[in-house]
């Protein structure tokens, strides 16, 4: 029984669920699930990827999401992402290879 393998991680339904359901009445009257659902997955994604950040960038039409640890490893995959994407739509790799933006968050004061 203990040499069996572990799952790493739960299943987002099951965090969801689990959560919900400790949560205080009030709290659940107060609140519908699907917004309560839309706050979840924010912390839900934050938390399982805890020694990484989340990166954003711009490669043509597309707009790719990543977890990495650094700015070099996040390009390589938002790359390896991009290629698979154009591979799926039958698009052609460009030649100079993919120009990866990276988008920028907006500041919480809003810049200032």
């Amino acid at each position: 029984m203990l040499d069996r393998s572990q799952p790493k991680s739960v299943s987002f339904e099951t965090a969801l669920k689990d959560w919900w359901s400790s949560q205080p009445q009030s709290f659940r009257e107060s609140i519908s699930l699907s917004v309560a659902r839309a706050c979840f997955r924010g912390g839900y994604s934050a938390g399982k990827n805890t020694l990484e950040r989340r990166f954003v960038f711009k490669a043509g039409r597309m707009r790719i999401t990543v977890w990495a640890i650094g700015v070099t490893e996040a390009k390589k995959k938002a790359e390896a992402e991009a290629d698979f994407r154009a591979a799926r739509k039958g698009w052609p790799v460009p030649k100079a290879g993919w120009q990866l933006q990276e988008e920028r968050r907006a500041t919480p004061t809003g810049g200032r």
